[in-house]
């Protein structure tokens, strides 16, 4: 991979709707304690059902029929007891990273390039996908924002998938597709695998890079293990190996890991996964880790007409975002 592309000041490539209705702004603007949203209109780098391309654009139409459907004011979940009052500019969209199609590494940095931007003004990245593989240039761009935010910070990583995205090369794409983005993640320079963590895994994987996560101290929980240990203790014993020795959590969020019976709008789905319900408890009790960037990847709306996947996703974005909704930002 190139080094970073250096820029004070990124061109706003805006899509139609906005997540969450928030208000547009170039990434240089964003101020600290802001969720930064950036677009990542690609499935290029996927190897069987494309369409994810389509899922930054769905994700925001999404959040906008989502909100318009919340009370204007305070809403409260019974559910949890969270009270949500609206706060002003809690969350700025910053649209879309240019997408090279043909050239994986100019894609690669020009997401790296905006997550980076926010991650060192304070903000918190948001990085709407796209395929999985898109999570590593969201990753690697904050991760080098909180080396120079932070000079010697480390971040913990979970990642909630049905799949380990752990293989080092996949046939034609090489290293750098979706069945690889956690591999390349793993090797960043503030991060390490024994604070690296997958739940949520469902079905078959690869032996060897099982075996090498659990060597390199790496944990894995599959959907059993959420099934059989309940999202509170699976949430309580991920947080502890995650941010061990750690400053702040990086949260990937592949929505392939909830069962294609509730969610079939993704590009390589799983059976007997975890649950709606599930899902959105484990977010829960991430929300209130010391997040300093996340991504959502996989909705992909060709493969879905109902539209229920992109709304179940939207629900996702608005639990794991819940505690940003109740504090209000630093007026510029």
């Amino acid at each position: 991979m190139t080094t970073a592309i250096k820029t004070s000041h990124l061109p706003l490539n805006q899509p139609g709707f906005r997540l969450f209705d928030g208000p547009t702004s170039d990434v240089a603007d964003a101020t600290p304690g802001q969720i930064g949203v950036v677009g990542m209109p690609s499935d290029w780098t996927h190897s069987s059902r494309l369409g994810a391309r389509f899922g930054p654009e769905a994700l925001r139409k999404a959040t906008t029929l989502l909100q318009s459907m919340r009370p204007q004011g305070a809403s409260f979940n019974p559910d949890t007891g969270n009270r949500t009052v609206p706060a002003k500019n809690w969350l700025v969209d910053c649209g879309d990273a240019e997408i090279t199609a043909d050239d994986v590494d100019a894609t690669t940095q020009a997401i790296a390039a905006m997550t980076e931007e926010l991650s060192v003004s304070g903000a918190i990245p948001l990085a709407l996908g796209g395929d999985h593989y898109n999570s590593y240039p969201a990753c690697l761009g904050y991760s080098r924002g909180l080396a120079r935010r932070a000079p010697g910070a480390r971040f913990g990583y979970i990642q909630i998938d049905g799949h380990l995205d752990f293989s080092d090369r996949l046939g034609a794409w090489g290293k750098f597709n979706h069945a690889t983005n956690a591999r390349r993640i793993s090797e960043l320079p503030n991060v390490d695998v024994r604070n690296m963590v997958w739940i949520g895994i469902s079905g078959w994987v690869d032996g060897g890079d099982l075996a090498l996560i659990e060597k390199e101290g790496g944990r894995v929980f599959s959907a059993a293990d959420v099934h059989s240990l309940g999202t509170v203790e699976v949430v309580r014993q991920a947080l502890a190996h995650a941010m061990q020795d750690c400053d702040e959590l990086y949260l990937s969020i592949d929505i392939d890991a909830m069962d294609a019976g509730y969610l079939p709008g993704t590009g390589s789905v799983v059976h007997s996964g975890i649950t709606p319900r599930q899902y959105y408890e484990l977010l829960d009790g991430f929300a209130e880790a010391p997040l300093g960037g996340l991504d959502i990847d996989e909705v992909s709306p060709p493969l879905d007409p109902s539209e229920r996947t992109e709304i179940i996703a939207a629900e996702m974005l608005f639990r794991v975002l819940h505690r940003f909704r109740t504090r209000p930002v630093a007026e510029k």
